[in-house]
């Protein structure tokens, strides 16, 4: 009971969060917890499983999980060393692309080592550890899931052309000073955005503000080459402000905040990233009190699985204490259901 009652009410809270600022990462976190509780009620309570349609559910789904899960994770390993090494071959050696090839390398050895004890060794001791093993997929499984819904629902908010401000986050450039694709589509979009508004309003048009500083390999800051490649596409370069100080997220929003609070009061503005981009950015917004929300840029199909991967990464860092406190219960149940039952 106490598992069907937290399910509820962290399902509640996340329907609440939904419709009050769809900007809480709250909202994914109580959704995914809610499934969670939900489903370690279910495996405790016996009665529960009485019931014909909820036991053939079970068993059916049971037995899906152990026959697809392997060829799901062998695929997901390829798929993670693939897409690593067309990253490091198109972007360059990086820290970031390697490990994303080594966690497929790992994912790959995982499997191998559960269909050698399957057919092979039969070993007792690793199905132990394969099923303990199992609790922690499951959990980072449904972290992922509500980090999608989280995504998803922040893109059903429609925005309006109304907008004071536009900040456009910088990303990394080319060695030679060049706007990388990643930005050039952050940057159409924007000018997207700007066109239309003022198509469709007689207000004075929006003022963009480019963001990012100069990281140690680029020749100039990312903010000036933005503003560069902005006025190359028309845009006057006097509704263009160079925010030159930022080198992540959290400062680009918190400088630009700086900037829009000495020019005007009671302002409207918006965030312009790539679509995978914006929930985290939406994230540091309302740390830094900006309220503002986030349009997303077209990113490149080969690129996705690793931006992904990245963002589902940092926001599992951002809320660390959050996710080891559920992970650390999560661990706990599949030690007592393995081990001392």
């Amino acid at each position: 009971m106490v598992f069907y009652f937290l399910g509820a009410l962290s399902l509640t809270v996340s329907g609440a969060l939904f419709f009050t600022d769809n900007r809480k990462p709250g909202q994914s976190y109580s959704f995914m917890a809610g499934v969670l509780c939900l489903c370690l009620g279910g495996l405790q309570d016996t009665s529960f499983l009485q019931i014909a349609w909820v036991r053939y559910f079970v068993i059916v789904s049971w037995f899906l999980l152990g026959m697809l899960s392997p060829f799901v994770f062998f695929f997901m390993g390829i798929a993670f060393v693939v897409n690593g090494l067309k990253l490091l071959k198109r972007e360059g050696w990086s820290k970031r692309y390697t490990v994303l090839v080594l966690l497929g390398v790992a994912i790959l050895t995982l499997v191998v080592l559960f269909l050698l004890n399957y057919f092979l060794f039969n070993d007792i001791v690793i199905w132990k550890f394969m099923r303990l093993l199992g609790y922690v997929i499951i959990y980072f499984t449904l972290a992922f899931v509500g980090f999608l819904f989280a995504t998803i629902f922040y893109r059903v908010v429609r925005l309006r052309y109304d907008k004071d401000f536009v900040i456009v986050l910088g990303a990394e450039l080319l060695p030679n000073g060049e706007i990388s694709p990643l930005l050039r589509s952050r940057l159409d979009k924007t000018v997207q955005f700007y066109r239309r508004q003022v198509k469709r309003t007689v207000k004075i048009p929006c003022r963009l503000i480019v963001s990012g500083g100069e990281g140690a390999d680029e020749p100039f800051s990312e903010a000036y080459a933005m503003k560069r490649y902005l006025i190359k596409k028309g845009i006057p370069a006097e509704v263009i402000i160079e925010e030159a100080q930022s080198l992540n997220t959290y400062q680009n929003l918190l400088y630009s905040k700086d900037i829009m609070d000495r020019l005007k009061r009671d302002y409207k503005c918006i965030f312009i990233t790539n679509t995978f981009h914006v929930f985290r950015s939406s994230v540091y917004a309302r740390r830094v009190g900006l309220k503002a929300k986030g349009l997303g840029a077209r990113t490149d199909l080969y690129y996705l699985p690793y931006a992904f991967f990245r963002e589902f990464i940092a926001l599992l860092l951002i809320y660390g204490q959050l996710n080891a406190l559920l992970l650390g219960v999560v661990f706990s149940f599949g030690i007592i259901r393995v081990y001392l039952q």
